[in-house]
């Protein structure tokens, strides 16, 4: 049985999939706190950098894992992904949760039914499907 992506597409693909979103969320912090000097802006940058980096060490083993099995099975779509999308980013949220707070919530599921986490889980998802998508255009020409 073949791949149905490269090991090297869907690394890459992994790794560009949450910048976009972090780029917007970027910035939405910037301009919805004024801040608009060089020092604040790099702040937030940071903190953004900071928070891309745990998700390149929390997430990407496991998602290159399954996306790497799926890609064997010839499964690899934007509905499996979705569904992986949505289970790895409420465990992110959950794990960067209890970072910052020290506690998982009583409720945790609730993160399922907050449009905002939902969209959140997904964006990247679908650009991770795009970025796949877009690489492998890219090496058939």
């Amino acid at each position: 049985m073949t791949l149905q992506y490269s090991k090297k597409q869907i690394f890459k693909a992994l790794l560009f999939a949450p910048l976009p979103l972090l780029f917007f969320m970027a910035l939405f912090f910037i301009i919805a706190n004024h801040q608009f000097s060089l020092y604040q802006i790099s702040v937030a940058l940071v903190g953004h950098a900071i928070v891309y980096l745990a998700y390149c060490i929390l997430t990407i083993p496991f998602s290159f894992t399954i996306s790497f099995f799926l890609s064997y099975l010839q499964a690899l779509n934007l509905l499996t992904i979705c569904i992986f999308s949505l289970f790895f980013a409420n465990f992110f949220f959950l794990i960067m949760g209890w970072v910052h707070t020290g506690i998982i919530p009583h409720q945790w599921w609730k993160s399922y039914l907050n449009p905002l986490s939902i969209f959140m889980s997904l964006f990247p998802g679908i650009c991770y499907w795009l970025f796949l998508i877009g690489a492998t255009d890219k090496e058939r020409k």
